[in-house]
Parts: structure tokens; sequence; C-alpha cells
């Protein structure tokens, strides 16, 4: 072929191609960023180089709706190719449609790259368009540029919303900038961050007007507890907000004049601003790298948090500064919502809802709007309102003088305790009820007949039983970074655990040496120190108790009076020898012949680890490892198939005669199965035997990630006549949170007692050793820690619905947090579904659950 002619075939070919890629209207393909004028303050300058990154989201906040799919350039935003209406993104704009637009753009990008390579004239429109887009012409800009095509939703209904809210809680939120001494501009940034919505609650956990995660909010100061969520209280956030704010200005403050002296307070705003989305932390380090200046640490700045939200904040709030200013221009006239006001009663001792609302007269919808602070827990009357709480009361002429002297006339309120009925309310989960009364959600399901779906509904009457099942006191494997001076068997004294097992886990021998900064694996061998008293749970046997008390099965057979074959049952309680007091039951039997032992396969379930299973069938732990060839890990998953020797043929036999027909694997025990990872201080079944469920019932309930129950019992070992306390760390704890579970008054015991300093971080499955003085301390500690975990998960279940799960392949690099950034879900959710990862990292080639979760409120 000539190549005249060639060439025109080309063209023809790259025009048509280009025609058909775009085929949109005009209309849609053909949007260009408006340019706006800002008025900025000494306070929050407007850097020149960032007034195009504003103008974008100014139209973002004021030009498109929520349903409007913007897609740009990642990194230069006001690079807009097409604006599609009605086709909002989806999480991280991939819907299949978008997927497809972006697919389109980018090709036309590579084909107008072609053009310009080749020198063709660019004749259609929308390449043209493009090409304004492009001044520079680049082809290799081009190129970069098809593969950082991102889809950003509009968000004008959004902010109009936010401006009527505005009206309601801005005057607040003014007020307390001003008592803190803040810039009365900051007002504007609960509008980048929640749309000044109170009930915010976004997918990583982050709540409220100020859109605070978790362990950042105790922090701040702020209580969440099962009474109480501060994050939701527009006042006390916005207090906490503040007290961010200054102490970012005062930190960043510092580094900047540590690169340069006469570094002026405006130029350190957008670093504290920024902060807010980044953490101190980090624009601190940046500042010390690369200095002072906003717009070199925007351009040149690395690092795998420092990404396009990050990189957008500052001008996000300067957009929505200048939206706000000039809200009538942008959307003509808005009726704002009334200002919050009310009168506030500090309660003086604890009281019910129930009560408040007899008292004063009011509904729970007007409490709520006053109150929204106050967790479920008290709504639905399963807690009363705390002491010392700050009780909001709408304003009344005359006051309300008369009704809070009535209350304070009243008696004290107690709750009920033992078995009780409860109404059914709109939100309640089967295991939602059975945490808040802590008992366990199996027996619950099993007392009602729910089925295995455990389905409720609004106004139907539970029976709820009474709590009392013991704690559990197997450890959780931890992890330890070595500090000088560390020997294997100084550890393993600290930690409560044998200097062997400690060397078999870690694959090292006594003469190996320890690298500074190197993990070391801490095994789950803590055990209860021996002595007292224990009521026996579901699945339970004498030789398991024995085990997890560090004592022989003959000696608690012995001290309680029974012989080999003996039954025992839930609710039976049991003496523990070793304790000062406790004596061994008169009665002695003769010793019963050696027991018949067999092998038996078992199906590995979620929650279950080696030496529980091994445990659980009265076998050696380490034989088990060894003969099913586990490593020093013992890593196990479920539906793994485990060859266990020795088990009582009594043991076997009978756990084969529940497993329903025609299996023919024998699986765990359906009894334990999934009931053996306690809840720390829930309580156990004291349910009558004819009452017990069938364990067939509890093998087949359908009980979410999310309700199976988890182990956060303090673990204890007797060392040297000294008794040891230790947990693993769960995400979103801090040192503060253990210290006010243990009302320590700070966090110096707990840093002195671990050898931390300030700069220590805590990583979820670390090993923590615990300054504990007594067993009230011990259990009002787990109880508080339980009822933590649980307000968040009821929180996260009254904004989310689980759809179900995505199988993911873990690459090398993958971490928790950023597992949690790419799924958009916090981290203790992911733990919930692999539970393995509540002690060890995910490792690359590993296949996880990432659970899908829908908005419920659209």
């Amino acid at each position: 072929m000539p190549n005249w002619l060639y060439r025109g075939v080309n063209c023809l070919l790259i025009g048509t191609l280009g025609a058909g890629l775009l085929a949109s209207p005009p209309a849609q393909a053909f949007v260009e960023v408006k340019q706006h004028v800002m008025r900025c303050s000494a306070t929050f300058p407007c850097p020149r180089e960032l007034q195009n990154r504003v103008n974008f989201w100014i139209d973002v906040y004021s030009r498109w709706d929520s349903q409007d799919a913007v897609l740009h350039d990642a990194l230069t935003p006001h690079r807009v190719y097409k604006v599609i209406e009605g086709r909002a993104c989806g999480r991280k704009g991939n819907t299949p449609f978008i997927k497809n637009q972006k697919k389109r753009i980018a090709g036309e990008l590579h084909n107008l790259a072609r053009q310009l390579e080749r020198r063709y004239p660019v004749k259609s429109a929308y390449g043209k368009h493009l090409l304004k887009l492009f001044p520079e012409r680049s082809s290799a800009e081009l190129r970069r540029a098809a593969g950082n095509i991102r889809c950003q939703s509009g968000n004008r209904d959004g902010f109009q919303a936010a401006l009527r809210r505005f009206g309601t809680y801005g005057p607040l939120v003014r007020r307390v900038l001003k008592d803190a001494r803040l810039p009365t501009d900051i007002q504007y940034l609960p509008f980048v961050e929640s749309s000044y919505n109170p009930k915010a609650y976004s997918r990583v956990g982050a709540a409220g007007l100020w859109q605070i995660m978790p362990a950042t909010g105790r922090t701040l100061g702020l209580e969440l507890n099962a009474t109480v969520d501060e994050r939701l209280d527009p006042e006390a956030a916005s207090w906490a907000a503040a007290r961010y704010l200054k102490e970012a200005r005062k930190t960043l403050t510092v580094a900047a004049l540590a690169k340069n002296t006469r570094v002026s307070d405006s130029a350190i705003s957008p670093f504290v601003i920024t902060s807010y989305n980044y953490g101190v932390n980090g624009m601190r380090r940046a500042i010390k790298k690369l200095g002072p200046d906003y717009i070199r640490v925007l351009n040149q700045h690395r690092s795998s948090k420092f990404q396009i939200a990050v990189k957008n904040f500052y001008s996000g709030f300067l957009a929505a500064r200048h939206v706000a200013r000039n809200a009538k221009r942008f959307f003509g006239d808005i009726k704002p919502g009334r200002p919050l006001t009310y009168r506030t009663l500090i309660l003086k001792r604890s009281v019910s809802i129930a009560r408040i609302q007899n008292v004063f007269g009011l509904t729970e919808a007007q409490l709520k709007s006053l109150n929204p602070a106050l967790t479920r827990f008290v709504w639905h009357g399963w807690r009363f309102i705390p002491h010392g709480y700050r009780l909001r009361l709408p304003p009344r002429t005359g006051g309300w003088a008369n009704q809070v002297a009535r209350l304070r006339m009243m008696p004290s309120e107690t709750r009920q305790t033992g078995a009780l009925e409860y109404t059914v309310r709109k939100g309640d989960t089967a295991c939602g009820i059975a945490a808040a009364f802590r008992t366990e959600c199996t027996e619950l399901i099993a007392l009602n007949g729910l089925g295995n779906k455990a389905l409720i509904r609004v106004g139907q009457k539970l029976q709820v039983p009474p709590t009392g099942r013991a704690r559990s006191t197997v450890a959780q494997r931890g992890a330890y970074v070595v500090r000088p001076g560390d020997s294997v068997c100084a550890v393993a004294r600290r930690f409560g655990t044998d200097c062997d097992d400690l060397l078999a886990a870690n694959d090292l021998h006594r003469g190996s040496v320890l690298a500074v900064g190197s993990k070391l694996v801490i095994p789950g061998t803590l055990k209860r120190p021996p002595g007292g008293r224990y009521t026996v749970g579901k699945g339970d046997s004498v030789c398991s108790i024995a085990s997890r008390h560090g004592i022989g099965c003959d000696l608690l057979l012995t001290a309680n009076g029974l012989a080999k074959g003996d039954l025992i049952f839930p609710g039976q309680t049991l003496t523990i020898p070793g304790a000062p007091g406790s004596v061994a039951a008169p009665v002695k039997k003769p010793a019963a012949p050696a027991v018949p032992r067999t092998s038996i396969r078992y199906t590995v379930v979620p929650g279950d680890s080696a030496c529980r299973i091994a445990a659980r069938f009265e076998v050696s732990c380490r034989q088990l490892i060894s003969d099913n060839a586990l490593g020093t890990d013992a890593v196990i998953r479920p539906g793994q198939i485990l060859q266990l020797a020795g088990v009582p043929t009594v043991l076997a036999r009978a756990v084969a005669a529940a497993v329903p027909k025609p299996s023919v694997k024998l699986p765990v025990a359906p009894a334990t199965a999934t009931l053996d990872q306690g809840t720390g201080d829930s309580g156990g079944s004291q349910i009558a035997d004819k009452k017990t469920p069938a364990p067939e019932a509890l093998a087949t309930t359908k009980i979410s990630p999310l309700d199976q129950p988890i182990d956060l019992s303090i673990q204890t070992a007797g060392v040297n006549g000294e008794t040891v306390y230790r947990i693993n760390i769960e995400p979103e704890e801090t040192l503060g949170h253990y210290s006010d579970w243990l009302r320590l008054g700070g966090v110096k015991k707990l840093r002195d007692l671990n050898g931390y300093d300030t700069t220590r971080v805590l990583a979820t499955g670390d090993a923590l050793l615990l300054p504990v003085s007594g067993p009230d301390k011990q259990h009002a500690f787990e109880r508080r820690r339980q009822e933590y975990h649980r307000v968040l998960v009821e929180e996260f279940k009254e904004n989310f619905d689980v759809t179900g799960t995505t199988a993911y392949t873990v690459e090398a690099g993958d971490s928790l947090w950023v597992l949690a950034r790419e799924f958009e879900l916090p981290i203790w959710v992911i733990t919930r579904f692999n539970p393995a990862l509540r002690t060890t990292p995910p490792r690359a080639g590993e296949i996880l659950k990432i659970p899908r979760i829908r908005s419920r409120k659209g």
C-alpha cells in the first residue's frame, strides 16, 4: 500500500475510533472548571499555585450534584475530561459504567498522544478540547494522564443540606472556637469532614461532626463506652477538635522554626489543616524533610499515606469556606436550621432513660436530638445514663427546677439481674441483645427458638438467659520486639511462658543471639494461677479445665470427689486446688482403669488454635503440632483437616454421635466448635439441662463474624510467686484506654511496666503487660474492654449492612493498615472476619475474607 494511502486510512481510523469512543452529548463532554475569585485572609492564605485546585472543589460543592460523575485527572484535579449527569461514581469510582467511561477516555488520550507524535492534525472537537487541558502538548504527559483518571461525585445537594445544618450547629462551633482562641474560619472544616452532620459515620469508623476515629477520640479526651460516645456530641467533639488543632499548631510551629526561623503563622496554617486528615506526625516529618513550604511538600513529599485525599484537603477547606461565605450567590435563598439551644443538667447518679422521660415529660425523640452521644445501650434500656453525664434538656418557660428536684428525691434504681424478658426494638439483633445483657448469643437463640438465622422482629418478647459463664484464660499469641540486653529466657520469664516453648516458637536454640529490633513470637501458654472456684461452661471437660489452670487432671478429680469418666455439666462449680482456703472434697474414689484412646480426624473451624483443639480433645498440643507438621507458628486455617492421636474413645464417640448425618468426616464437636471464643466477662449459662440447646442447633446457627464473641479477657500466669497479667492489643485500643479501664489516672505505669517510651506505637496482636492489682480490677477491666468493642460493633451495624464477602489474596507489602485503606473498612472489622489477623500480620499468599458493606442510610 502506498505511504500516502496508508496515512490516509490511518487518520480515518483514528478519527472514527475517537468519534465512536466519545459519543456522549457535547454538553456533557465539553466541561471546563470555572474561575472563581476568592477573598482570602492572612490566617488561611490562598496560594496562587492552589487556585485551579480550589476552583475544582468549588465546582464540586456548588455546581454538580451527588448523582453526577466528574471524570478528571487525579494529580491535576481541575483537568476535567467529562461530566456525566445522573451516574454517580460509586465507591472509588468502580461501577462497571464508570470503569468503561475511564477506558474510553484513556483510549482517546492515547490516540491523541499518537496524533501528536506523528504530527497529525487534531480535527475532532473533543480532541481540541483535550489539547486545551494539555497546553504543553506533551505525548508523555497524555499517556501518564491516561492511567490517572479519577471519578469524583458532585456534592451540590449535600452542601445545601450542610448549609441548613450549619445554621443549627455553626453557632455552637463558633462559640467553642472563640473560647479556645482559635480562628473563626475553622468553622468551615466540618463542611469537608461531615457536611456538618453530627450523625455522620464513615466506612472506616470515623464518627460525628468532626469525623473522629475511636482511638483518636480517646487521645482527645472523649469518652466511648457502653453508655456514651462523645464523638457524636457536637459540643464535646468540637472541643476535642479544638484541642487537636491547638496542639497541632504548637507541634508544627516548633518543627517549622527548626527549619526556618522566619516562618510566619500564615505559612503554617495549611499544614495544620492538612494534619487533621493526615496526622500531625506525618506533617511534622514532611516539614522536617522539605521545610515549611506547603507547595513544595504537596509536590515532593512521598508517603504511602500522603495520597489524593490528603493533597486535596486544604484546597477543599478553602473551597468550602468560599462556597459557605457566598451561599446565596451559589444556591439562592436557603433557610438555615434553628440554632441548637438547650439547658444542661449534670446527673448526680446514674438513671434510666425511662425515668428521665417520665419525670420531664419528654419523648425519646426530643431527648435523642439533644443527647446524640448516648448509645443504643441506653435508649434500649440496657444501661443507665451514667452519673456525671451532662444531660441536655430543651429550653422551657419557667425552667425545670421542679422536675430536677423530683428526680433527686427519687430512690436510686437498680438493674434487674438473672433471667428476664426483653421486648425487641428497631435495630436490635439477637447477638446485640445477648452482648448487652452479657450472656451467650447462642444460648439466647436456642432458648427462644429463633432458628438458624436468628431472626427477630420488632415487638417480639425474648427470654434473656442469666449471666455467669467463666472467663477463658487461653492466651493469644503475641509479638515482642527485642531490646538491648534481652535474652530469650528473660523475655520468657517476663511473659510467663516456658523458655523452651519460646525458643521452639521462634526456631531458636539456647545459644541463639537475639538481634535488637527483631520480633519474637510469644506462644500462648499462659495459664491462670491455681486455686479458687470455677463454674463449668459448655464444652468443658475436667482435663481441659485442669490444663487451663495449670494443674493435673487427677488432682482436679480428687479435689472434687470425681472419678475418671464422671460427667460434669454447665453451671456446676468445681474447686480448683492450690488456693488458700480451698479444701479437697473428703470423698475419694478409686482410680479408674487406663482410659482407652483412639485417633480421629478434625476439621478446623474459625477461631480455633492448635492448643485449644488439643485441650478440647485431651491430647498434647506439642504432639498435635508435630503430627500435623504445623511448624513453629502452629498456623491452622478453617477447613484444614488435622490428625489427632490419643483421643479418649468415650470423647471421640460422643463427638461422632453429635455429627449430623450423613457426613463422613469428623468435624469439631458442635457444642464447642464456635463457642470456644470467650467474651471475657459476658457470663455463662445457668440454664437447666432441659433447656440446653442440642449440639446440632448450635452448630447450624448462622452468627455474623461481627457478632461472634472474641476473647478479650486478661491472661494470667504465676511467675516466681507473683501473678503476671497480659493481653494482646486489639485494633482501636490505646494506652489511654487501658489506663481508663484500670482507673490508673495516666499511662506512666503502663509505659514503665512495658519499657515503652513516648514514641512507641501500639500494633495489633502485640503483647502488653498490665499493672493489675487484683481480681476486682481485672474483672472491671475486662467488662469495660468488652463493652467498648461491643459499642464499635453496634454503631457499625447501625450504619452498614454486610452483604457478603470477597476473597482476597494477600500481596507482599500488605499490612492491616494497607488493607483497611484499600477496602475502606475499619481494621477491627477485617480482623473479625479473619480472626488469625488479631495476633499475626497478614502473610503474602494468605486468602482473606473481605466483607462487602452497604450503607443503611442510602
